[in-house]
């Protein structure tokens, strides 16, 4: 369509809008129907007229050649049953139309008033009202596509204002080294609220279907949380305490941000994590087995104590990743120009396809660790 088409098209809805709010407020109520009867009146009369003197401004021609007067009155009728049929056919159309119309207007009218009450719920001074607002949106996420995002910004919403993330608050009582367990470092916090953990699993079990923008859950406080089997695409945790957190067979395709997140102790074991920022994070502990993580962002990561066996870590970035004593023999995917930006000692033990030590790379390795402990003495 030409430009110019559109825009005399625009203008003409833009003048017809205004008429009609012109005269929605100018015209009384009681004249608007008036003139509503009165057009419906002439529509039926113009019907009734059609049906009645069709058969002589139709078939004129055949009718006047019709001799007998008691087969021109046949034809006649037969005629006028014909349009009679043909106007009740457009007036069932009519009515379908109707109907539909007003069951649209219903459904949006009821999904509006789930929504409504359902946020209000999600802000009760009750645990059991929250979980009931909780379930109430998914279910309206799953029935309505056109309020699925309205919906997952609303469940992120309530899970960043129950559980923001503190600064100042010290999580280290939450972790314990226990030598039995298989990284040696283990979480022992209490479990999420019941209410946050539900709006989790709403989020991560919500259905597939275009998001748009990332699905903003950052800076908040969710140790312990179970992500385990969720759909985490597009979340973003990014500066998030995640200590403890169970993202196993958790699955995204564009990605997830866990940047500067708290992931000591997590369980990402069988995860389908690819293309995701988990850059500047805190791996110290974490349980990475068999997970996919081709192509993320991976540099200035920690991932001293991590359990790493079997992940795939192909066109991986490991800038300033700290590897130290850090069990890579059964990684795959990586190569030596991988690992020439990371940080690594003579404890670090490479996958034999690369060789037993420390692959040969820029004079940096030294400069490297002593930056790092540095930090950590600061």
């Amino acid at each position: 369509m030409p430009r110019w088409t559109t825009a005399v098209h625009d203008f003409v809805r833009l003048q017809v809008y205004k008429a009609r709010r012109r005269l929605r407020h100018e015209v009384p109520i009681w004249l608007r129907r008036l003139l509503v009867g009165l057009v419906a009146l002439v529509a039926l009369g113009a019907v009734a007229a059609i049906i009645w003197q069709g058969p002589f401004w139709f078939d004129h021609g055949l009718i006047d050649a019709i001799k007998d007067p008691e087969k021109k009155a046949q034809a006649v009728t037969s005629t006028r049953g014909t349009l009679l049929q043909i106007g009740l056919a457009f007036g069932g159309l009519a009515t379908i139309i109707f109907t539909a119309r007003t069951y649209l207007l219903t459904k949006s009218g009821q999904v509006a008033d789930r929504y409504t009450k359902a946020a209000t719920q999600l802000v009760s001074s009750s645990p059991a009202e929250r979980i009931g607002a909780v379930y109430a949106l998914a279910r309206l996420m799953k029935d309505s596509p056109r309020d699925h995002r309205a919906v997952v910004d609303l469940l992120a919403g309530f899970v960043r204002q129950s559980r923001p993330y503190h600064d100042d608050v010290d999580f280290e009582h939450d972790l314990k080294f226990n030598e039995d367990y298989e990284s040696g470092l283990q979480w022992i916090g209490e479990p999420l609220p019941i209410d946050v953990q539900t709006a989790v699993n709403a989020l991560i079990k919500r259905p597939k279907r275009y998001e748009g923008s990332w699905l903003l859950l950052k800076g908040t406080d969710l140790p312990g949380a179970s992500f385990v089997n969720g759909w985490v695409d597009g979340l973003h945790f990014e500066r998030s305490n995640l200590q403890g957190t169970d993202f196993v067979r958790a699955k995204t395709v564009r990605g997830v941000v866990l940047s500067e997140c708290d992931l000591r102790a997590a369980n990402l074991s069988g995860a389908s994590l690819p293309a995701s920022h988990i850059d500047h994070a805190d791996l110290r502990g974490a349980l990475i087995r068999w997970v996919d993580l081709r192509g993320c962002g991976l540099d200035g990561s920690d991932f001293r104590g991590a359990v790493l066996r079997g992940s795939n870590l192909k066109f991986a970035t490991l800038e300033d990743a700290d590897l130290r004593g850090v069990d890579l023999s059964e990684v795959r995917g990586l190569t030596e120009e991988q690992l020439s930006e990371a940080i690594m000692d003579d404890r670090t033990i490479l996958p034999s396809y690369l060789g037993s030590g420390p692959p040969s790379g820029p004079p940096r390795q030294a400069d490297l660790d002593a930056r790092t402990d540095a930090a950590e003495a600061g």
